[in-house]
């Protein structure tokens, strides 16, 4: 038989996925009698944890009063340490941004300077934080990848100095809060299903396009992580076994032909061509592209452009129509800043690329979707991270809301 400190956290979980939700439901769904649910509910509104919502219809009496999660129970910070740069966010339960801080747009070389960008904009949203808004703990989306216990990151992308850096541990130190971290990705995907297009869904896939290809895996409602916390490295499925070299040390990756960088790889190799195109002028112009700016060419009918796009999308929408065979997720989230700025050719060949190759009977079932979190979605992440902790440590959960804020350097 349960405990009622079991029956309190059962009760706290079932309000946490339902959202909103009557004490007579909740007396049915966890088989217990009303007048202990009435109880329990008292005791969680008497902390804080949760708050009336209004009421649900009625069914031939008094309308039941509907409960939720009270969003401004706690506050959490995320961050973000990637190569499209630093930015940090200051998130209640709720998902809603309270502050954010821009950081540098170009990542520093060396992992002392990362650190440092990651902590001024850290410091700076602690400072401006307000004594009943101080964050419970700092949760990072980063690129790369990281130990089993996700404290140590093991590698960071295309920055070789990096390298078993252990980041928690000083982020810890520094910032006198709990800090959790995961992979970029990971937390953008973790941000969309709690708070974005992949809301309420058991099943998704969120693919990642910013400067690699990533994919974000939600099984059975859960964020998928795998054995080592490193799953999702989409962008290093083989496609051409003879194609182009990766950095990875494997030949036809899915990065190797598709990735932003490969992009504006095999435009310059056309311009050295001498193919026909409005973007040799821009490089002139500029010194250099960047595959934003081949894909608004392509975007605005440039025949190289729009080529060399259409290839990409392809790759990628073969490579996702694998995954949903696979997986067979209820819906595929766009996300990444490649893709959630909306590049028609880019978007469109996705999508339909993807319709093509995926079996007949998962092309009207599976939904296709844009993330609706934009840059915030890995900082949201962040936080997120801390918040899915808090509800898997209902010890610690409980001991704020009886005031006892975490000690500086506690595992989350």
């Amino acid at each position: 038989m349960a405990t009622r400190f079991e029956n309190k956290v059962r009760l706290l979980h079932l309000i946490r996925s339902r959202g909103q939700v009557s004490r007579p439901v909740l007396a049915e769904d966890l088989d217990i009698n009303l007048p202990s649910i009435s109880s329990l509910t008292k005791e969680l509104l008497d902390e804080g944890l949760i708050r009336p919502q209004g009421f649900d219809k009625s069914e031939g009496g008094r309308r039941p009063e509907l409960l939720g999660l009270n969003p401004e129970f706690a506050t959490a910070m995320g961050l973000e340490l990637t190569l499209a740069g630093v930015r940090g966010v200051l998130s209640d339960m709720g998902g809603r941004v309270l502050d954010r801080e821009e950081g540098p747009r170009v990542l520093p070389q060396q992992p002392a300077e990362m650190l440092d960008a990651l902590l001024a904009v850290a410091e700076s949203l602690l400072a401006r934080a307000l004594p009943d808004r101080r964050p419970v703990g700092v949760g990072v989306g980063l690129a790369g990848l990281s130990d089993e216990s996700g404290r140590v990151w093991r590698s960071f992308p295309h920055r070789k100095a990096w390298k078993d850096v252990k980041l928690a541990e000083e982020l810890e130190r520094r910032l006198g809060v709990p800090v959790r971290l995961d992979n970029d990705v990971h937390a953008a995907t973790l941000a969309e299903r709690s708070l974005g297009n992949a809301r309420g869904l058991r099943d998704v896939l969120y693919l990642h396009i910013g400067h690699g290809i990533a994919c974000g895996i939600v099984v059975d409602g859960r964020l998928y992580t795998g054995a080592t916390r490193n799953a999702g490295e989409f962008g290093h499925t083989i496609l051409e076994p003879q194609g182009p070299i990766c950095y990875c040390g494997n030949y036809g990756c899915l990065e190797s032909l598709a990735s932003p960088a490969a992009l504006v790889e095999q435009v310059q190799q056309g311009l050295r061509k001498g193919v026909q195109s409005s973007l040799a002028a821009r490089q002139t112009e500029r010194g250099h592209l960047d595959a934003t700016a081949v894909l608004q060419a392509a975007d605005d009918g440039d025949r190289l452009a729009e080529n060399l796009v259409l290839k990409m999308a392809e790759y990628i929408g073969l490579g996702l129509a694998n995954l949903v065979n696979f997986f067979n997720p209820q819906r595929v989230v766009f996300g990444g800043e490649m893709l959630v700025r909306g590049y028609r050719v880019l978007n469109d060949g996705i999508e339909r690329t993807f319709r093509q190759r995926v079996l007949p009977v998962l092309q009207s079932q599976t939904g296709v979707v844009v993330s609706a979190l934009g840059r915030d979605a890995t900082a949201l992440g962040g936080a997120m991270l801390v918040f899915e902790q808090l509800f898997d440590q209902p010890d610690r959960l409980f001991a704020i809301a009886h005031g006892h804020q975490p000690a500086a350097g506690a595992r989350v």
